[in-house]
């Protein structure tokens, strides 16, 4: 990965001690996700929330230019992430520390995971077309949901424990186990994304990349 100009040390070094983190305590899935991150070309940036107008957030470089790729090469998932940027709020760091920064790079780090997938797959669409990976908002928000989830267990500490019962991605057992809670999943997107798996899905990731072909 790489990181934007003019970034403050402060937040470089939170950005850094975040992704190492995730490689040291997050399951196969996590270190997958990461290590693809980091072995890439992908843009981090760092502004502050008035800016980002959300905790983080993911989305291409340049549509144009990649659009452009897509029209006359074909590229591996390293190249595709490399069209990538993920944005952190300022805020985010300030505020949430450390916890936040993991937390933001858990959920936006899938996110660019996936719409790097979906970019290999359409370089790839006359070969095969089936293969074409194109989820919809609601599936790229369940996937970055369960993995925060799923991140919160590998850290297994009470503040992790305790957000991730606040933001309805952890639910707890009757013997006090904590578990990632579908469930909860479900009815956060549905309230606060206005997402349903049964009703409106959101645009698909080509469309919000605002991929030409698709």
């Amino acid at each position: 990965m790489k990181f934007d100009r003019g970034i403050a040390k402060k937040y470089r070094k939170s950005v850094e001690d975040a992704f190492a983190m995730l490689m040291d305590k997050g399951d196969a899935t996590h270190k997958r996700v990461i290590g693809a991150i980091i072995d890439s070309k992908m843009l981090v940036q760092v502004k502050p929330v008035s800016e980002v107008n959300a905790s983080g957030r993911t989305g291409l470089v340049s549509s144009v230019k990649t659009n452009l790729r897509l029209a006359t090469e074909r590229i591996d998932l390293e190249e595709a992430l490399g069209e990538v940027y993920i944005v952190i709020a300022e805020e985010t760091i300030d505020t949430g520390f450390q916890r936040g920064c993991e937390g933001t790079f858990v959920h936006e780090g899938q996110h660019a995971y996936d719409f790097a997938t979906a970019l290999e797959s359409f370089s790839n669409r006359d070969m095969n077309p089936i293969g074409v990976y194109d989820p919809t908002l609601y599936e790229l928000e369940w996937n970055a949901h369960k993995t925060a989830g799923n991140y919160m267990l590998q850290i297994n500490k009470q503040e992790y424990l305790d957000e991730g019962i606040g933001l309805m991605i952890l639910g707890q057992d009757a013997s006090g186990k904590y578990f990632v809670n579908d469930d909860g999943i479900r009815q956060r997107l549905r309230e606060s994304y206005k997402l349903a798996e049964d009703g409106d899905m959101g645009p698909t990731a080509s469309r919000m990349m605002g991929l030409v072909f698709a």
